[in-house]
């Protein structure tokens, strides 16, 4: 179910009628996204690649909190795992200072500063 979701949220397709179904196993769903999608400097991605797969999952979460805030606790697990994979993107990029969020009703936050070359 949450698939077909995602699905209909790729191609901008979603209803207020899609938020009604049971969503139970939206942070199951997230964690399986997030290792389909591949998002691990280990692998063959280059962190612009992983950063940017990672602002489509948080794209995906923020599309469902807004409607369904009550989901939040089931993507703990998960938050924690995008923090310490934000945080390595941001050393190898060079990042001055980043941050990463999550509120109701605003959903998932990611910023990276840089130092501009002057």
């Amino acid at each position: 179910m949450i698939e077909d979701l995602y699905k209909k949220w790729e191609h901008n397709k979603l209803s207020d009628s899609d938020f009604q179904d049971d969503l139970s196993g939206f942070g199951d769903f997230i964690t399986k996204l997030y290792d389909d999608l591949k998002i691990d400097l280990i692998a063959d991605l280059t962190p612009y690649k992983a950063y940017f797969n990672i602002l489509k999952v948080n794209g995906f979460v923020n599309s469902i909190l807004s409607k369904r805030p009550d989901l939040i606790s089931t993507l703990s697990s998960w938050f924690e795992r995008e923090k310490g994979d934000i945080e390595r993107i941001a050393k190898k990029i060079g990042v001055l200072y980043f941050s990463i969020s999550m509120s109701i009703p605003g959903g998932m936050g990611v910023s990276m500063t840089f130092q501009p070359n002057m």
